[in-house]
């Protein structure tokens, strides 16, 4: 399939009727359409005009004008009515100033056998009415409008392959590391894999519907409960994990940012700039802060034991002693008859009393003897001992004294609390010494370098939010993953208790056969296309960076994740890949999937040679793109394609379209012809 024509009316940046002619000649003298322009002249328009015309506003468009924030499909078509004004919507502003609400794209397709379908996606925006009328003509068919034609469109081109067939070059370098479900289900579903899980869940459907068939009111009751409920979480855990994935996305280009930033920090202070005086003197006081919590640490240490954790070996030595006092038999016997005495001599002053009581000479007399008798059973404490403590004390002593042993390193503490007062003090030196040097910059350095430092703090800070923003998302996910457990084995289990007939039970039976033979079925088509896509990609990669000496080889493993191996099979980490080379690494991906796919679909590609080198940027014009399909349509910038590059080129194009437009509010185009030294090659 390729454009015939495509015309876009009053959308983005064209205003009027804007029809570019994109039929090869007869005979084909190449397979590339070029329409080249400066920056705002209207090519991302062009791209994101045939996005709307096959998928209607998509989640991807939004992200285009909104990112990082959810924005309404209205909000999109209509605009953003705020006091900023940040986004017209799709009308050309100029159209919008004469009055005009109507808008449209619409192209002509010629499929192989020549025949045209004719598709059109149009709006009228009166009254804020945002919804599209989308209008497909096809051979053999009646006008198809509404969901008749969303259906035969989708056959054309199905929503999933738009990003892998419409797309910026300097955007799909995400491609390269495609290990997200998301874009795994898209490859699936461009390589013909993904209707097998869809006929799965159709049996699925089928076997739910004939189970409940078999229960009994109550139980069939309890299931419908359950299963709504089921899909409920389901859908909640779904919309949860593509708002974690386009977090993840977001979070990976404001790291990109990030980086970004600090290197052209780091440029200035390479070039004698450094932050600004009043950072550093922040720096400077929390640093001496620091120092003195640290040394404040040290002191009270000091004051306390310290002088037994630098002295561990006279430690172990004490806490024996101490033991030994504790554990002594002699201390025991004598700290018991210590502790009998007054028991013993309260015995005769403590009610009740007997009949005939004593008097108290005779109550001291006992007491008296009571007493020396205790006294002779005492037993000296050991002979010899130059320590005694009695027991209770010498064991508080002896677990003090465990804490400072050499085993525990019971010096950490302090030489923690002196490594932290050194850190400070160094770092407070550095801070002092680059105030220091503040005397030396120009103004001009100051400002950019607090412009900058300035963009950095905002862009941390966003990275923070977005991250606290991926935990919540996470926390959210899996307590609905923790709900969806019990709750399968509570609809299994109330499927379990139906009461089977003869015929549900041969039918279920015939339903599961059936769906381990899909199983089966997927297995073995994933592996034949895995195969087929990792021969494909690596052939193309090595095409591409024939001159890089990192990668040397990619896998595509059974889930279709990817990796990249250096030249000895070790894998490659995704953080080492240069953005250019993950460029080239999702081409050649993209290059590959339409060759395992066996798509004959045209290919349109922004800033097609993006933040590549030169001697890539010469494999993509010679290579690729003159293979890449049966037409392949360029939108590079004036600078991209130049003179050298149009040569290398030439051979390959059969049109060129040339953009203007100066104000910004009206795109228009001149066909260039090509000269006769292109057109000879």
């Amino acid at each position: 399939m390729i454009f015939q024509s495509l015309t876009i009316s009053n959308l983005f940046s064209y205003h009027g009727e804007n029809r570019f002619d994109l039929a090869p000649p007869t005979p084909a003298t190449g397979n590339i359409v070029v329409i080249t322009g400066r920056n705002g002249y209207g090519k991302t328009s062009f791209l994101n005009s045939v996005k709307l015309l096959f998928g209607g506003v998509t989640e991807q468009l939004k992200g285009g004008v909104q990112r990082g924030s959810s924005l309404r499909e209205k909000d999109f078509v209509l605009g953003i009515d705020t006091v900023s004004r940040s986004w017209w919507g799709i009308l050309n502003h100029k159209a919008r100033l004469h009055g005009e609400t109507r808008c449209s794209v619409s192209a002509v397709l010629i499929d192989k056998q020549g025949e045209e379908t004719k598709v059109r996606r149009s709006w009228d925006l009166r009254n804020d009415n945002f919804k599209d009328r989308l209008d497909v003509s096809a051979p053999r068919v009646p006008a198809l409008s509404g969901d008749d034609a969303k259906e035969h469109l989708s056959r054309l081109l199905p929503l999933d392959y738009i990003p892998f067939f419409f797309f910026d070059a300097e955007e799909v370098g995400y491609l390269a590391e495609a290990n997200r479900n998301q874009i795994i289900e898209k490859m699936e579903q461009l390589l013909d894999i993904r209707p097998v899980d869809n006929m799965k869940e159709y049996l699925d459907d089928i076997r739910r519907e004939w189970s409940r068939d078999a229960l009994d009111s109550k139980t069939k009751e309890d299931l419908l409960k359950a299963e709504h409920q089921y899909e409920e979480l389901q859908l909640s855990a779904s919309n949860l994990k593509q708002e974690q994935d386009r977090v993840e996305g977001l979070i990976e280009e404001v790291e990109d940012e990030i980086r970004q930033l600090r290197r052209n920090v780091q440029l200035l202070r390479g070039t004698g700039t450094i932050e600004n005086s009043s950072r550093l003197q922040a720096e400077k006081q929390k640093e001496e802060e620091r120092l003195a919590e640290a040394l404040s640490d040290l002191s009270a240490a000091f004051e306390h034991d310290a002088f037994l954790r630098i002295n561990p070996q006279l430690a172990k030595e004490a806490m024996m002693v101490a033991e030994g006092c504790a554990t002594s038999r002699n201390n025991a016997t004598s700290e018991l008859l210590a502790s009998l005495k007054k028991p013993l001599n309260d015995v005769f002053i403590t009610p009740p009393y007997p009949n005939n009581r004593l008097m108290d000479s005779q109550v001291r007399f006992y007491q008296t003897r009571i007493s020396k008798l205790l006294d002779a059973r005492d037993i000296e404490c050991d002979q010899g001992s130059v320590f005694h403590m009695e027991t209770g004390r010498a064991k508080k002593l002896a677990a003090l004294l465990a804490t400072c042993q050499p085993g525990h390193r019971p010096g950490d503490t302090l030489r923690e609390h002196l490594e932290r007062a050194q850190k400070a003090d160094k770092a407070r030196a550095k801070a002092d010494n680059e105030l220091q040097n503040v005397r030396d910059l120009s103004e001009e350095d100051k400002i950019r370098l607090e412009r900058l430092q300035h963009d950095l703090d905002q862009k941390e800070s966003d990275l923070l939010e977005q991250r606290d923003h991926a935990r919540n998302i996470d926390h959210k996910l899996a307590i609905a993953r923790r709900e969806i457990g019990p709750l399968e084995k509570q609809i299994e289990s109330l499927r379990d208790k139906a009461k089977y007939s003869a015929v549900v039970r041969a039918r279920l039976s015939l339903l599961k056969q059936m769906r381990d033979l899909l199983d089966a079925y997927k297995k073995k088509l994933k592996e034949e296309m895995r195969g087929e896509l990792e021969n494909a990609f690596n052939k193309h990669i090595k095409a591409l960076l024939d001159s890089n000496a990192l990668v040397h080889s990619a896998r595509v493993d059974e889930s279709f994740q990817l990796s990249y191996r250096d030249a000895v099979d070790n894998r490659i980490a995704m953080s080492s890949l240069s953005a250019g080379m993950k460029q080239l690494a999702a081409t050649a991906l993209l290059w590959a999937l339409k060759d395992a796919s066996g798509s004959d679909l045209p290919v349109i590609i922004d800033t097609p040679l993006g933040r590549i080198d030169r001697n890539h940027q010469d494999n993509l014009l010679t290579r690729y793109y003159p293979h890449a399909s049966q037409q392949v349509i360029l939108l590079p910038t004036d600078s991209e394609l130049d003179e050298r590059k149009s040569r290398l080129l030439a051979p390959h194009i059969y049109r060129t379209f040339h953009l203007n437009n100066p104000s910004g509010e009206e795109t228009s185009f001149e066909l260039i012809e090509p000269t006769p030294e292109a057109a000879h090659g």
